[in-house]
């Protein structure tokens, strides 16, 4: 590896992890840095819009100011003064505060604040005169204001004029006394003429004596007094105090303004700067980490082609293994070149060791070949033999098959004799029990047939004693005709009624003939019938028992049937087995068949790869060859 030059031998001795670590320390200084002038820059531009928020209220307690003086001037209350001088000192404090904080940051705007402090001193001054005037006007207690003492002059006129009794003198007082309390309520240029000149018209009126002269001079003084202290304090709002306040008021306001602008447009100044510096810090920033990284990096390209060139040599020359890049340093890129050296140190053993090995290679990869030739050999010779035993185990198998199909039939056709053996055994229980059902009946019903027998009987006894009872009835109503006969027409009536009786009872004679022939069929049908139940009763019996032998014979053919089906069931699952065993002799046989044949394709693939290793071993021998060592 070439020496390095002068620039590069200054800085082998940083490691490139040192040098981005370098230019990260320049880059987190920088921004610090660029964060702390920022911050200070931010404050002074937000102390700024402070001053200009402080000076808004400024003129916010300006107007809370002139707020007061027109609520004192409109009620004339004390609580408003009050408020005035505490507003006002509120807003002093508040100019002394925003003076500071101008001044603080270099804003030459002292001359402005002072006028507006001077000037808020004198509106302060000001409205304190137009209260004090205020209050001699309309003071109520000693001593009185202007206005109490025009009451009380204008009470003494009145008094002597009414003294004079005149009425024309009254009438002028009237007038007068019109002209002053419209004054009084509406206070202005045209109401003050209008008072003076209705003086001048009274005066004539107050000749009349003397006590009248005196109490209108004393009116006339009292009013004058008033007229001259409404016309201090100003008619209107451009006149007297109330004038001079309002300009005062203009002036402050107008210098709190031009402040404002002073102070909007050295924020807007302080935020241009503010942007430019930064802009420029921001750019001074980028234009160094730019320089390092310049520099760096084309020192680590430098030292990184050396060592891609001496890479380059090593790969496309002879194959050179002695060759070592020797770098120089401490860096990474020393440490790669000595890591490489290591790699070429490596790879020279591994060339020296692997040309040993190419002779050993040689001869297995023959000897494995030959061997490979035998084992191909006798594979083929195991595939052909497996094959015949396939063919065999599968005739087996097929042969086991139908046998196994023929059992499961004969399974089959015995399942269905049973089912039908025991479908028979069932319906003949049912036979049998109807049979029992039948014999119970027909018992019950020989019962009901000798029971009726019996009744018939009976029944039989009661016509004979009705027959009885006719017969004698007969032989009554016959005696009674008798008699009736010797009785004559006195035994007529007589004669009929035992006649009707006599037919009566020779008609009851003939009905109980007549039952009793039917009672006497009824009994015969009766005894026959009992006959014929007794031999249906024994033949019941005897069904009964030859029922019973029927069954136990069907149940004897139903146990005998289900022990051919067991026989049958364990016979097929003998061949079923016997199947399984066939198939998974013929399955294993003709697995051996194709392991034979995997294991001759394997052994091709042996003899193939035995003969890619000797050509490898050929390649591998002409590839050290291209190496020095």
């Amino acid at each position: 590896m070439s020496n390095p030059s002068e620039p590069q031998r200054r800085s082998l001795s940083l490691s490139i992890r040192s040098k981005f670590i370098l230019i990260n320390l320049t880059l987190f200084v920088s921004v610090f840095i660029y964060a702390i002038y920022e911050q200070f820059s931010l404050d002074k531009l937000e102390s700024l819009e402070r001053a200009a928020t402080e000076n808004l209220r400024s003129s916010v307690d300006l107007l809370t100011l002139r707020r007061h003086e027109k609520d004192f001037l409109s009620r004339h209350d004390q609580k408003y003064a009050e408020r005035f001088d505490k507003t006002a000192d509120t807003l002093n404090q508040r100019l002394v505060m925003l003076n500071q904080t101008l001044t603080s940051h270099e804003l030459h705007l002292s001359d402005q604040m002072t006028r507006i402090s001077d000037t808020l001193h004198q509106y302060q001054k000001q409205f304190h005169q137009i209260v004090e005037q205020v209050n001699n006007i309309e003071r109520t207690t000693a001593p009185l204001g202007f206005v109490a003492a025009l009451d009380g002059k204008r009470s003494a006129l009145k008094s002597a004029i009414e003294s004079e009794s005149s009425l024309a003198l009254e009438l002028a007082l009237l007038e007068l006394v019109e002209k002053d309390f419209h004054y009084l309520a509406h206070i202005n240029d045209q109401t003050h003429m209008a008072l003076a000149s209705a003086l001048k018209e009274f005066e004539p009126y107050s000749q009349t004596s003397v006590a009248t002269e005196q109490a209108y001079s004393d009116y006339k003084a009292a009013v004058e007094t008033l007229l001259l202290a409404n016309t201090n304090l100003g008619l209107s709002a451009e006149l007297g105090l109330r004038g001079a306040l309002r300009s005062n008021v203009h002036q402050t306001e107008q210098a709190i303004e031009a402040v404002q602008t002073e102070i909007s447009q050295a924020i807007t100044a302080a935020s241009t700067h503010t942007k430019n510096t930064l802009h420029l810090f921001g750019a001074a920033i980028v234009a160094l980490l730019s320089l390092l990284l310049v520099f760096i990096g084309r020192n680590i390209l430098a030292r990184i082609k050396a060592i891609n060139v001496m890479m380059e040599s090593i790969a496309s020359g002879d194959g050179d293994l002695t060759i070592r890049m020797n770098a120089k340093g401490n860096d990474e890129l020393a440490q790669l070149a000595h890591s490489f050296d290591t790699f070429i140190n490596k790879l020279h053993g591994n060339i020296k060791e692997l040309s040993g090995v190419m002779t050993v290679l040689t001869d297995s990869s023959c000897s494995s070949e030959e061997a490979a030739i035998k084992s191909m050999s006798n594979a083929e010779k195991q595939k052909q033999q497996s094959e015949s035993v396939a063919t065999a185990v599968n005739e087996l198998v097929m042969t086991s098959n139908e046998v196994t199909a023929n059992i499961e039939n004969a399974a089959m056709n015995a399942e269905k004799i049973k089912d039908n053996a025991h479908q028979a055994l069932q319906e003949t229980h049912a036979t049998n029990d109807s049979i029992n059902v039948l014999a119970e009946n027909i018992a019950e019903s020989q019962s009901l047939i000798v029971q009726l027998e019996d009744q018939s009987r009976e029944i039989n006894q009661v016509v004979t004693t009705i027959q009885g009872i006719a017969e004698q009835t007969n032989l009554l109503a016959l005696n009674a005709a008798i008699e009736a006969a010797r009785a004559g027409d006195h035994g007529r009536g007589f004669a009929v009624v035992a006649s009707e009786v006599r037919e009566l009872s020779l008609m009851t004679n003939d009905s109980t003939h007549q039952i009793e022939s039917t009672i006497h069929g009824l009994t015969s049908g009766i005894a026959k019938t009992v006959a014929k139940m007794s031999v249906s009763l024994e033949q019941t019996g005897l069904v009964k028992h030859q029922t019973k032998d029927v069954v136990n014979a069907i149940e004897g053919i139903h146990f005998q049937v289900g022990e051919m089906f067991d026989l049958n069931s364990q016979i097929a699952t003998a061949s079923e087995e016997q199947s399984m065993v066939s198939a998974d002799i013929d399955r294993n046989i003709t697995d051996i068949a194709h392991l034979a044949s995997d294991t001759h394709t394997v052994v091709s693939g042996s003899v193939r790869c035995s003969e890619q290793v000797s050509n490898v071993s050929v390649k591998l021998e002409k590839i050290v060859a291209q190496f020095k060592y």
